[in-house]
């Protein structure tokens, strides 16, 4: 739960910055230009936003994908399969 709230406050807080600089560009240089820098920061954000959250909670990108909870996760089931199939066998 907390990882949802936190990429949502990074998202909306990406959202309002990537709003500002396009509206900066739309001023100093045109319609065109603000709407594909909008767009392009828009989307960056997502990514940026989720990357930001995986460093806020875990203190580091070492384990970004989940891999050594995973690993523990089957771990565990093969072991609880071979105790099963033991207690099965006897």
């Amino acid at each position: 739960m907390k990882a949802l709230v936190l990429y949502s406050v990074f998202v909306v807080i990406g959202a309002v910055a990537a709003a500002l600089i396009g509206w900066v560009v739309e001023r100093e240089v045109s319609e065109t230009a603000s709407l594909i820098v909008f767009l392009g920061l828009f989307f960056l954000n997502f990514v940026v936003s989720w990357i930001a959250v995986i460093l806020v909670i875990d203190r580091s990108l070492s384990n970004a994908l989940g891999q050594a909870e995973q690993l523990a996760i089957e771990k565990a089931g093969r072991a609880a399969q071979a105790a099963a199939s033991g207690r099965a066998a006897a």
